[in-house]
């Protein structure tokens, strides 16, 4: 009994002291059409083998339909983004095809799921000249990644499962802010923009991807770092904030 008990409490310290050394990009080539596209895989590094024998499930917000807010990845454009934030009504999309495209903003429609139903998303894309009422499902696939699937599954957006700190947060301090990492330089590297949404103001700063995650010119403060924890999908701050991801 004593045995069995040293080795729980060792499998136990070695689980609490797990942390997040980096992102680690793979490119893998896919094409797309005529031309060759990228699609960026991102994983996380951790300390101790112990791990692969655990798999506790991420924390997440407690109303899975709030979770579409996130970074999202489109196959069609791989060096762009979309960005979703909301509530369970009405949500803002932030979207950018490329490098040289401008990023538009654009309102979305969000009609909440019943209790094992999924979330629909209703996309204005008239501002592109396209269509006012693209319906979207949030969903997950068969590998629990969450998806936001169009046309029945002919395209869609992909959250990747462990995409470390790149995300939508809700912060422990301000219940009223919104806070978007996602990476830049053509989603490859570990140069990441930071703003944080309050109302109608927005705030932008860089970040390091790293060891610890480090924040650069964060408002008032200057250099931050924090620590991320991919099971709990939280940052924590040397002052105590925590900001949770979605």
């Amino acid at each position: 009994m004593a045995f069995l008990l040293l080795v729980v409490a060792s499998i136990i310290m070695a689980v609490s002291s797990v942390s997040v050394d980096a992102f680690q990009f793979q490119r893998q080539s896919k094409n797309w059409g005529s031309s060759r596209r990228r699609d960026v895989l991102i994983t996380i590094t951790t300390a101790s083998p112990l791990v692969s024998l655990l798999t506790p499930k991420p924390v997440l917000a407690k109303d899975e339909s709030m979770n579409y807010q996130a970074v999202w990845f489109d196959p069609k454009n791989p060096d762009g983004y979309r960005v979703l934030f909301g509530d369970d009504q009405r949500a803002t999309l932030l979207l950018k095809d490329g490098l040289s495209d401008n990023e538009a903003t654009l309102p979305v429609r969000v009609i909440k799921g019943e209790e094992g139903k999924e979330t629909k998303l209703t996309f204005d894309f008239s501002k592109l000249g396209l269509p006012t009422d693209v319906e979207g499902t949030f969903t997950r696939n068969r590998e629990k990644v969450r998806i936001i699937s169009f046309d029945n599954g002919k395209n869609y957006w992909i959250n990747k499962k462990f995409e470390g700190p790149i995300g939508v947060f809700k912060d422990s301090t301000n219940s009223k802010r919104v806070i978007i990492i996602r990476q830049v330089n053509n989603n490859r590297g570990s140069d990441c923009m930071v703003e944080f949404h309050d109302g109608g103001s927005i705030i932008s700063f860089t970040a390091t991807a790293g060891n610890t995650f480090t924040f650069n010119n964060f408002p008032d403060k200057g250099e931050v770092t924090a620590t991320f924890n991919m099971f709990r999908r939280t940052l924590t701050f040397e002052d105590g904030t925590v900001w949770t991801k979605y």
